[in-house]
């Protein structure tokens, strides 16, 4: 292994990483940047060595991962919050505030915005604090759930980019 490729192998792992803190840290992105990074490390090993299939089925695993954890999170995030007796209203208000709040406040603004656009909206439909806390509480839980499963995802995206680094690694002639 050349230099070089160590370099391209080493910036990868750090992207990653930070990828995966972005997965239970709002300030961060997360699986998106872990993706990101498999897709630099895929043009810079196609420039450096060529094409290759093997890396092409990687990438697109990769890809599969990213969509069905985006989708995966969304649904448990939002199941959780409606078995808990959240509306559709206080759903899209969560995601309303919960977008403001990440500019409005940044890192912990975006969880204070859904959990106040859940509390507000079911309060004011029930008119009974204990059931507005009951959704948001499971809202909350939802979003812990979420989490939980981006994080695995994530550090299961960063296993099949090291089975292709071994991959391109081992199929490399021997030095000497």
């Amino acid at each position: 292994m050349d230099p070089t490729q160590l370099l391209i192998i080493l910036a990868t792992l750090a992207v990653m990483l930070v990828g995966l803190a972005g997965t239970v840290l709002p300030a961060l992105p997360g699986i998106e940047l872990i993706w990101l990074a498999a897709v630099a490390y895929g043009v810079a090993t196609w420039l450096a060595s060529g094409f290759s299939w093997w890396s092409v089925l990687m990438l697109v695993f990769i890809t599969t991962l990213l969509v069905g954890g985006e989708v995966l999170t969304f649904f448990v995030a939002q199941t959780a919050a409606v078995k808990t007796g959240a509306s559709w209203q206080a759903v899209i208000a969560s995601i309303v505030l919960g977008l403001i709040g990440m500019f409005v406040i940044p890192v912990v603004g975006a969880l204070l915005g859904a959990m106040l656009g859940v509390f507000l909206v079911e309060y004011y439909r029930r008119r009974k604090w204990k059931e507005a806390l009951r959704a948001t509480t499971g809202t909350l839980w939802g979003y812990g759930l979420a989490i939980g499963a981006q994080f695995v995802i994530g550090v299961v995206m960063m296993g099949v980019w090291g089975l292709w680094v071994l991959a391109e690694v081992l199929s490399q002639p021997a030095a000497g």
